[in-house]
């Protein structure tokens, strides 16, 4: 039988959980996790060629060691072989940049009632006038690797033939687009976003065979003209950076560089996909309030009514983007030829 999550023992895990997140955190950080990718060593060793406290690094190697991250033998440390591959850069399921983007943003969820009583976001200093904004190097790797995963397979999903011109709006370092044109041979993309997403892009492009047939549009979908007419327009993960009145005029926007009977896809972290609020999607919630404007989570019902205002139609939820995700997709249609 479940356990009751007013159940003491349940309640203080949960409260207690951040502990072991910010153990992987320091695991990638220190890069600890990255050299016993490499093989085997003893903590003398790993503290001398990564710099480390030896009591700071015994104490995380004991803590990842009860996390089932990394086993002792003879003196060695290495990491358990069931884990290898979440820590090995460049691994097909390295997740190091995705937790290093986790880490990124602790001082911020630290911060959580303040934004909750404010209903804003955190307040990060401004740079100074010539100097550069902060890097989002770990931000838009995580998103790439995120999307490795997510992408294989889907566009037969999505129905995709070649002959079509695929527009994916916001597409940062353009994974879906990629993998779409290069399982659907004849398909043309173009990925849309800011400029300083196309360096992630580029070195994106060079991983895939036919990745010329996808090309990178840089603008403000705020503000810039999407181009088009499309067949297909493809919104991953936009959505939830905004509030409602800005999806609604955001989608219209999107339906008008849609052609005549072509199909708008959207990907999201959906509230309700059995009818209650989900786990990650309700968290990812409070994710926004910490670190946009007016961003959070949408119901599907509510995603159904920002496409249903732009004129699509035989709106649908079609289900989780892969199984088990917290990823789910919607679908319109723009009525016409």
């Amino acid at each position: 039988m479940a356990q009751s999550p007013f159940d003491r023992r349940v309640l203080e895990e949960t409260a207690f959980a951040y502990w072991g997140s910010c153990a992987l955190f320091a695991a990638v950080q220190t890069g600890l996790s990255a050299r016993l990718a490499q093989g085997p060593a003893s903590k003398e060793l790993l503290a001398g060629e990564l710099d480390l406290d030896r009591r700071g690094l015994e104490l995380l190697l004991v803590a990842l060691q009860a996390l089932g991250v990394v086993q002792e033998q003879e003196g060695r440390w290495r990491l358990r072989p069931e884990a290898a591959a979440l820590f090995t850069p460049g691994s097909e399921q390295d997740c190091s940049h995705v937790l290093l983007h986790l880490g990124d943003m602790v001082a911020d969820w630290a911060r959580l009632a303040e934004c909750v009583r404010r209903g804003r976001p955190v307040e990060r200093p401004q740079p100074k006038e010539g100097e550069p904004s902060p890097p989002r190097t770990h931000f838009y790797r995580a998103m790439r690797d995120i999307a490795r995963q997510q992408a294989p397979g889907l566009a037969r999903r999505l129905g995709l033939r070649a002959g079509q011109h695929l527009l994916d709006l916001g597409g940062g370092p353009g994974v879906y687009a990629l993998t779409f044109v290069q399982e659907t041979p004849g398909l043309k993309a173009t990925v849309f976003d800011l400029p300083q997403a196309e360096e992630h892009f580029r070195q994106e492009q060079e991983r895939y065979p036919g990745g010329e047939a996808v090309v990178f549009r840089a603008g403000d979908y705020r503000r810039d003209e999407l181009g088009g007419p499309y067949q297909v327009v493809w919104i991953s993960q936009v959505l939830h950076g905004a509030g409602p009145q800005e999806c609604t005029e955001l989608v219209d926007k999107a339906a008008r560089a849609l052609a005549p009977g072509g199909v708008m896809w959207i990907q999201e972290f959906v509230l309700d996909p059995q009818g209650q609020p989900e786990r990650f999607a309700a968290l990812f919630g409070l994710n926004m309030l910490v670190n946009t404007e007016a961003g959070r989570s949408y119901r599907r019902e509510e995603l159904a009514g920002f496409m249903r205002e732009a004129g699509l139609v035989e709106v649908e939820y079609t289900g989780p983007t892969v199984e088990g995700s917290a990823a789910g997709l919607m679908r319109g249609v723009k009525p016409g030829n």
